[in-house]
């Protein structure tokens, strides 16, 4: 996909209040909410939830906003038809990383291997050595969601656990061999690294485009990217 600069539908008159608008509700949001994907993904951390089915923390750009506004979204986008091509090739690579993901986790839950290291790493002498019981290494989740939770760390390449999840004691000491089935898994494994690289970048281009329309928008109508709250006549005047 070749970069192209920001347009704006010919003949359209946009003025500081808009610029204001889009800023406050568009633009800025979705620069921090990109900057915050970008970093997950160069990590290779999804987020994948196995309930409910889902990327917890990357979502199409629609979902970073709230209901309020979207209409912005839409008439930024419709004035500026490029960052809406980056924005449908960006919606398109989440759907592809999220089944992608989806595939992985039950093809995990189909390993024997899965199941037969969860046995081992939770063995009454395993235990023992952990001093917990075997439940409440998995706080609230059932038994038979024992080996979803597994699959859902692996496929997220879950590095440590702070302290205070309830599977770190777990993890943390056996996290190498589960991550070690990602090698048997390879096919799926390599197919959400794909999708997760191919992601990375449409993600780049677009919060790189973000940061280009908000530097143009403020310096032809004169708008700061952020517009701080007015100080009240109280702090003026201990200010002084």
């Amino acid at each position: 996909m070749r970069e192209k600069r920001t347009s704006v539908a010919k003949g359209a008159q946009i003025g500081p209040r808009i610029v204001r608008a889009w800023f406050d509700s568009v633009i800025n949001p979705l620069i921090h909410a990109l900057e915050v994907e970008t970093e997950l993904l160069s990590q290779r951390n999804w987020t994948w939830r196995f309930r409910p089915q889902g990327l917890e923390s990357i979502r199409p750009v629609r979902a970073y906003l709230d209901h309020a506004s979207r209409d912005n979204l839409g008439q930024y986008l419709q004035l500026n038809p490029w960052a809406a091509s980056l924005v449908k090739e960006h919606d398109r690579r989440v759907g592809n990383l999220l089944e992608r993901c989806r595939r992985l986790h039950d093809s995990l839950l189909r390993m024997k291997d899965l199941r037969e290291l969860y046995v081992s790493c939770t063995s009454p002498s395993q235990l023992d050595r952990l001093r917990v019981d075997r439940a409440s290494l998995f706080g609230a989740y059932p038994e038979e969601d024992h080996l979803a939770l597994l699959a859902e760390l692996i496929v997220n390449n879950t590095p440590d656990l702070p302290l205070h999840y309830a599977t770190a004691p777990l993890w943390n000491l056996h996290k190498d061999a589960f991550l070690a089935l990602l090698k048997k898994a390879r096919p799926h494994a390599a197919s959400v690294n794909a999708a997760g690289k191919a992601l990375l970048s449409a993600a780049r281009r677009l919060l790189q485009h973000l940061k280009d329309s908000r530097l143009k928008l403020s310096l032809e109508h004169d708008v700061p990217y952020f517009s701080p709250a007015p100080l009240s006549p109280h702090a003026v005047e201990t200010a002084f």
